[in-house]
């Protein structure tokens, strides 16, 4: 269950009444002063929580404030209520994900409210009783922190696939390139960079491919495409370019943004294409 103690204080901060101490030799003895437990700088902010707990009448909180004995970080829960303060104090707080720590405060503080409501009502002194309710929270807490655990594991499992997924559509797997699953959606999201930007789309279809397939096989095939796809890939251009893969031996290049649209556009494209793609070695 970790280090942990639970005490019933007067407001000057001297022990009446210590439910348990885990493990024995966090003992607080009858009459203690809690100040006692810390060194100078711990003390003082000690002192401060357990002050704004008096003079404010709620609940209050402090982390990582190291006892003495044992040299123990712990955090402190403080709650004063009519004449008397309870202080529980653990150390596995600051070792849970951040939402179950806010939710183990919420529990561990309506654990103390009740232990002090019950206390005033019918003087309850029956340190077994107060420690048992402790021991179903750490339960519940384990419970808690397995389950999150498995599901952050479950989680990041379906990442790992959504991204698979996610490259498998978006990227050809074979070329690298924008796949047929994908360019649409591409050349929409450069289009809404520039909705009113002139826009050049060009189908490229490789011809006699088959040939190639039957005669060298599927293999050469593919490394004659994945060849082909890196020269389409590289083209220069001074406008946004998406080079994809429409099927088997089809692809396409889209350029956006370009200033104006005519037959000397048309024909910087083709020779640039029989530069960096048919001629190139």
């Amino acid at each position: 269950m970790g280090n942990s103690f639970f005490v019933r204080s007067t407001n000057q901060g001297i022990v009446q009444e210590a439910y348990w101490s885990d493990p024995v030799s966090l003992a607080i003895p009858y009459k203690t002063t809690l100040a006692e437990l810390f060194d100078e700088d711990n003390r003082r902010t000690f002192e401060s929580t357990f002050t704004s707990a008096l003079l404010e009448k709620h609940k209050v909180f402090c982390s990582h404030v190291v006892i003495i004995e044992e040299q123990l970080e712990l955090c402190f829960f403080i709650l004063s209520l009519d004449q008397d303060v309870w202080v529980l104090a653990v150390d596995y707080l600051m070792e849970l994900p951040h939402d179950l720590q806010e939710r183990q405060k919420s529990l561990l503080f309506r654990m103390i409210e009740q232990v002090a409501v019950m206390h005033s009502r019918f003087s309850l002194h029956n340190s077994q009783v107060v420690y048992s309710h402790f021991e179903q929270i750490q339960k519940l807490n384990n419970q808690l922190v397995n389950t999150q655990r498995e599901l952050q594991r479950a989680n990041k499992k379906l990442e790992a696939l959504n991204l698979d997924l996610n490259n498998r559509l978006v990227k050809d797997p074979l070329t690298g390139l924008v796949s047929r699953y994908q360019y649409r959606s591409e050349m929409q999201s450069v289009i809404n960079t520039a909705p009113q930007a002139l826009g050049l789309f060009a189908f490229i279809d490789i011809d006699a491919f088959k040939q190639i397939n039957d005669t060298y096989g599927h293999a050469v095939g593919d490394e004659y495409l994945v060849g082909f796809a890196k020269r389409l890939a590289s083209l220069p251009s001074q406008y946004p370019l998406i080079a994809m893969r429409i099927a088997g031996d089809e692809f396409g290049l889209y350029l956006h943004n370009i200033d104006h649209v005519d037959e000397e556009v048309f024909a910087l494209l083709y020779h640039k294409f029989e530069q960096y793609v048919t001629d190139a070695p």
